[in-house]
């Protein structure tokens, strides 16, 4: 079993870098794609009884920044579900934060975002297409190749004694880009049928692993 930092892959005559930490370097656009952060999610969580600190956040956050200033990055694109649900003071955090990072940030919006959208500070839009390119929240029906989030993928890999473990993962199929969630709060679910159409590149504490 190969571990890597990144791994190179080319679709749609485009070229793109998987990164350990669940997001996308496009070459050619010199964009960084990632998708459902759900920012404000600790802070609905308490509302409601449960102790979750925001140190979980402002760890997505720093993350961020840290791929910036990693890669020639001209523009950072969330691709839905930045925020969680209404909005709160983790949402006014996240809009500081990203607003000044060195780039410009853009919020193509998901379903989540649509609670906290009025408050919102960032450039938001809907799915739009660079090229030959659809980035979008959600899947579309669309003859380009499409690059998404909202799935929250993961894959589960067995071992002895009936154990499993169920890991973060990107999907790569013949017409889209499926993206991991990159909050940490956020869980992960295996699509039997989409993963068997699928290339799986598996998110480990230690790297990038392809199934």
């Amino acid at each position: 079993m190969i571990v890597l930092d990144k791994i190179d892959i080319q679709f749609a005559n485009q070229n793109f870098t998987l990164l350990k930490e669940k997001a996308v370097y496009w070459h050619e656009q010199n964009m960084l794609l990632l998708a459902d952060i759900h920012a404000g999610k600790a802070s609905h969580f308490r509302r409601n009884g449960i102790p979750l600190s925001s140190d979980y956040l402002m760890h997505d956050l720093h993350r961020i920044e840290s791929i910036v200033n990693q890669f020639d990055i001209c523009k950072v694109s969330i691709l839905g579900d930045l925020y969680h649900s209404s909005s709160n003071l983790e949402h006014e955090l996240t809009d500081d934060f990203l607003k000044n990072l060195k780039v410009p940030v853009e919020l193509v919006v998901g379903n989540h975002d649509k609670h906290s959208l009025l408050n919102s500070t960032l450039t938001h839009r809907n799915a739009y297409n660079i090229g030959n390119i659809l980035l979008s929240h959600e899947p579309q029906k669309s003859e380009l190749f499409t690059i998404y989030g909202h799935l929250h993928p993961a894959y589960s890999i067995g071992g002895k004694g009936r154990q499993y473990v169920t890991l973060p993962s990107f999907y790569i199929g013949k017409k889209e880009l499926i993206l991991p969630a990159f909050g940490s709060l956020n869980g992960g679910k295996m699509y039997a049928k989409l993963a068997k159409d699928s290339q799986i590149i598996l998110i480990t504490e230690d790297g990038l692993v392809s199934v």
